[in-house]
């Protein structure tokens, strides 16, 4: 299990311990704040709604550290709901039976007459019969089980969101490595043959070629590898990648980029384009045909939006016109985002197109 997943569930259980401990010493110190008068504090009658409360501080405690985890936790629900009950009633029995010894014997707190349990001096409150007792113990303890059952049902089902969302971000990590070294092999291999090529006819150009291509390399292998980037980087990186390719394409392919002319300064993931626009690249250029790639990016308002479309040919596969990558693509975009973002796809007879919409400053 990964540290931070520990680290993650630990916090939880820390913090559902605090919830106990909290609930537990507002239980025990209402007593103390309900018996206060002028001259002081009924300690006998704090003494006596102490001991009233511990029976169900047991039911909690055995609930809590055994019976939930051992039974409920484990799938036995049928001997959890028995033995729970079980226990219950042993506990009511044995409290009715030995609780008002032990509240008539107990030394620590000032003795009043036995038999009667008075608020103030001179009004005496008899005890009440045995039925009644049992019947407020079980209850109040049924109580007590089904909210620590409902506490710690929530923390577990806590757990299991916070591990759900490390296990997806581990597995979004893993494909965004993966993608760094997809951007495609071929790609750097084609690129670098053309550039050879460029040497003998256009050595300027070829050395554009090769500062924008380690511009490329460089921000796959470090801008990207930290989770984050700016939108600036990310529309260079598109911009040099665009203008590498077009060194591969012949005239009559057409290709248009249009950017806003200031980016703002905000962050977001890495590499969140570039599959698209590889795709386009991909499937949308056929050097028998007229070829058409557009990519597009505008801010409106507190958003972006971006764009890319791609002529379509009759020989494409129908399963690859939409490109690889867009499933996982989404599935990215619904864990970084939740739903606050839009993607969707436009499709004729002679091109494809995708469109994103993300927040400006959601990341």
């Amino acid at each position: 299990m990964p540290f931070k997943m520990k680290l993650n569930s630990h916090n939880t259980k820390r913090g559902e311990v605090l919830v106990y401990t909290i609930i537990w010493l507002v239980i025990f110190l209402m007593p103390v704040f309900m018996s206060r008068s002028g001259t002081g504090f009924d300690w006998y009658r704090i003494g006596h709604e102490w001991l009233r409360i511990l029976p169900y501080l047991l039911v909690f405690v055995i609930h809590n550290f055994l019976l939930f985890p051992q039974l409920f936790l484990k799938r036995k629900r049928f001997e959890y709901i028995f033995i729970t009950l079980l226990f219950v009633v042993i506990i009511a029995t044995a409290w009715v039976l030995g609780g008002r010894y032990l509240v008539q014997s107990i030394e620590i707190f000032p003795s009043r007459p036995p038999g009667l349990l008075a608020n103030r001096p001179g009004i005496p409150m008899p005890i009440r019969p045995w039925y009644v007792n049992f019947s407020e113990i079980i209850l109040v303890s049924v109580l007590v089980v089904g909210f620590n059952a409902a506490i710690k049902l929530t923390v577990k089902w806590q757990e299991e969101e916070q591990k759900n969302r490390i296990l997806e971000k581990e597995k979004l990590e893993a494909e965004l490595a993966f993608l760094r070294n997809q951007v495609s092999p071929h790609f750097f291999m084609n690129t670098l043959n053309n550039i050879h090529a460029l040497i003998d006819i256009d050595s300027e150009n070829a050395k554009e070629s090769i500062v924008k291509l380690s511009r490329l390399m460089r921000y796959l292998l470090y801008d990207s590898e930290k989770g984050e980037t700016t939108l600036q980087k990310e529309v260079e990186f598109i911009k040099n990648y665009v203008e590498l390719m077009k060194l591969r394409m012949v005239s009559d392919v057409r290709i248009e980029l249009s950017f806003p002319g200031k980016i703002p300064e905000v962050k977001i993931p890495p590499l969140l384009f570039v599959s698209l626009v590889e795709n386009a690249f991909k499937y949308g250029v056929s050097y028998q045909a007229k070829s058409f790639i557009g990519v597009f990016m505008r801010l409106d308002g507190d958003r972006i939006n971006f764009r890319v479309n791609n002529s379509i040919h009759n020989s494409q596969p129908e399963k690859e016109k939409g490109g690889l990558g867009l499933k996982n693509l989404k599935k990215r975009l619904k864990l970084i985002y939740n739903d606050n973002f839009l993607l969707e796809t436009k499709e004729n007879d002679n091109s494809f197109e995708i469109n994103i919409k993300l927040p400006l400053h959601g990341y």
